[in-house]
């Protein structure tokens, strides 16, 4: 289904975005890591089509068109995160306007999906609430980095906001629009939030010491990972003079437990999402593509995590 999903991501972007810069949207888009890459995921996309099916029963061109609704926002919420991540000196103005354009595209898509159904009203209100956890969540990134420093309390907060709640809105959205109850619905998003949870935990674990002066350690973001090593040890992190984390802050994050900390505390949420999946299939819901999709989520975060992560899923 990535094809289609692609296919239809691309549609939206030309069929709800402004021709003028149509050409600019989708060479962003096929920037590696964004939906029109060859490698890219769509993780975002697949997840809400994946909900759509259980629900639903079956693929249709509405749950594709609401999984690229869904696709654009996580793009836009991804350009914005870029975005903030560069340095303060670096203009991305345009970058900027094209997010704001991939969000009306997404939402003026969503629209095109909730028209004249029963329960389109309520899956469209949701849309557009739902996605307010996860600005909130870029709005702490961005006030915490600035501060410098935060306890274990922000700094999951923070990632429960920015990545839970994206989980939460496509969840969300794509249930409704198939047309459950509302109590069923809830566990998908719960399933959805504790699934992207996890996923955005790893990645901090993942790009804490990434090679290259944008690593997480390096600029004292304020991901978990670096909060306990900054906490536990009261190092702070230094770099070489490129910019690149030091090879002693690097030996002393590895050793410090905060990879097993990561580790254990994204896992746990890997089986918070498999007893969500438990809990739908004990409800009569077709969860095998569902349990198929949350696998693929593990084994990358076994992959990343390393020895520790494959003995923590099994």
């Amino acid at each position: 289904m990535l094809h289609f999903l692609r296919a239809q991501v691309a549609d939206a972007v030309i069929t709800h975005a402004e021709p003028t810069i149509h050409a600019d949207l989708i060479r962003l888009l096929s920037r590696p890591g964004y939906a029109l890459h060859p490698e890219g995921t769509c993780r975002a996309g697949l997840f809400a089509l994946e909900v759509y099916r259980s629900a639903r029963g079956r693929y249709d061109s509405t749950g594709l068109v609401a999984a690229a609704a869904v696709e654009l926002q996580m793009q836009s919420a991804s350009v914005f995160d870029e975005v903030a991540d560069g340095d303060a000196c670096d203009s991305r103005a345009e970058d900027l306007a094209l997010a704001i354009a991939l969000f009306t595209a997404g939402t003026a898509a969503a629209a095109e999906a909730t028209s004249g159904l029963p329960g389109g009203a309520s899956a469209m209100r949701h849309f557009c609430v739902a996605t307010s956890g996860a600005c909130a969540g870029q709005f702490l990134d961005a006030r915490l980095g600035r501060r410098g420093g935060a306890t274990y309390e922000e700094a999951l907060h923070m990632t429960r906001l920015k990545s839970g709640s994206l989980g939460a809105f496509a969840a969300g959205f794509a249930a409704r629009l198939a047309g459950i109850d509302p109590g069923l619905s809830s566990v998908f998003e719960s399933l959805g939030f504790n699934l992207f949870t996890c996923a955005q935990l790893v990645d901090d674990q993942r790009d804490a010491c990434a090679p290259g002066e944008r690593c997480d350690l390096a600029r004292s973001k304020a991901t978990l990972p670096v909060v306990y090593f900054v906490r536990q040890t009261s190092l702070e992190p230094a770099a070489a003079s490129d910019g690149t984390l030091s090879p002693k802050s690097r030996d002393a994050y590895q050793s410090s437990g905060a990879p097993i900390y990561a580790a254990v505390l994204s896992l746990a949420y890997m089986g918070r999402a498999r007893a969500d999946l438990r809990s739908l299939a004990e409800r009569g819901c077709a969860t095998t593509s569902l349990e198929a999709f949350v696998g693929r989520v593990e084994s990358e975060a076994a992959l990343t995590l390393g020895a520790l992560g494959s003995g923590v899923v099994v």
